[in-house]
């Protein structure tokens, strides 16, 4: 009885020490599992921190670059500011000095650039050849050595203007307006539309039905004319006579001989292609158009621009370009 006692509490200890195991066993478990969360949630926070720190340092050398591109911009302009202020003060003491070359020098450019733009505007010599005696007589009040090769090239100039032909082409340029503004009065020969035809009251051939609807016409002319034209193709062809007017006006206010002639070669061709030779509007035009190919334009309009071109140089050496 005693045995049986004491190997019942044997086994009742046992069986408590078992418990006791397991239930640390699973509260090391627990422990283990909760640490594996916490680990895992840690590394995320730590990546998330890792990323975040990235964009931060992104962010800081996006700054720095423009932190650095807004400071060369800085230095930039103030050298050119320096640079601006160097030179002004070398204009000030030149003015200060009593010398007033780069002012004379500017309104001598003025001057002879005034002169190219009136020779081209208004083919007016004599005007033109003014303004470029004015230049001169500017360069002449600095009575310096370095003037010469300008004056010079502005008497190169005014020769060629001295020696120009005495055309009226602002007279030439009217009389071609006023030839534009009869093109529309100019007889075209225009196609005539076919009669009307009353139904026959009798039977006919087929074939001579056949003949009543062809679109022809027969006349008779006292020597050779243009063929009849659609109204679409009459105004075609008063718009290209037009249009040659035109480009000889264009050309001839910009001295441009050689496009003036063959613009007026043109109109001529035309004028001999689609329009009768005794129609009294039409000859007026040739006739008119035969005066006006006569004029010497190139030696009416000579090319100036060498002291213009000397004057600029002459700047640019003094420091104003």
């Amino acid at each position: 009885m005693t045995q049986e006692r004491l190997y019942s509490r044997q086994t009742g200890k046992s069986v408590w020490v078992v418990l006791v195991v397991l239930v640390v066993l699973a509260a090391l478990g627990a422990g283990g599992w909760w640490g594996w969360q916490q680990f895992q949630q840690m590394q995320k926070e730590k990546a998330g921190l890792a990323g975040q720190i990235s964009e931060l340092k992104a962010a800081m050398a996006s700054q720095r670059s423009d932190v650095q591109g807004a400071l060369s911009s800085f230095e930039k302009k103030q050298a050119e500011l320096a640079a601006r202020m160097v030179k002004d003060r070398a204009v000030l003491a030149d003015m200060q000095s009593g010398g007033q070359t780069l002012w004379l020098v500017n309104e001598a450019r003025a001057l002879a650039s005034l002169a190219s733009q009136r020779l081209l505007l208004t083919q007016d010599a004599s005007a033109a050849r003014r303004l470029l005696k004015a230049a001169d007589e500017t360069l002449a009040r600095l009575d310096d050595p370095k003037v010469l090769p300008a004056r010079q090239a502005l008497a190169m100039d005014m020769e060629k203007l001295s020696g120009a032909g005495q055309v009226d082409v602002q007279g030439m340029v009217l009389r071609l307006g006023a030839l534009r503004q009869i093109v529309a009065e100019l007889a075209v020969p225009v196609e005539e539309a076919p009669p009307e035809r009353d139904m026959p009251e009798v039977s006919q051939p087929w074939w001579q039905d056949v003949l009543d609807r062809l679109p022809v016409n027969v006349r008779h002319h006292d020597g050779a004319v243009p063929l009849p034209l659609s109204a679409e193709q009459a105004s075609l062809v008063r718009l290209t006579l037009d249009g040659s007017l035109q480009q000889a006006q264009l050309a001839l206010m910009q001295g441009r001989a050689k496009a003036y002639q063959q613009a007026l070669d043109t109109a001529r061709s035309t004028l001999a292609q689609w329009f009768r030779e005794d129609e009294p509007r039409a000859a007026q035009m040739r006739k008119a158009l035969q005066e006006l190919g006569g004029g010497n334009v190139a030696q009416a309009l000579p090319e100036i621009g060498a002291g213009l071109a000397a004057i600029e140089e002459l700047k640019r050496k003094e420091g104003g370009a």
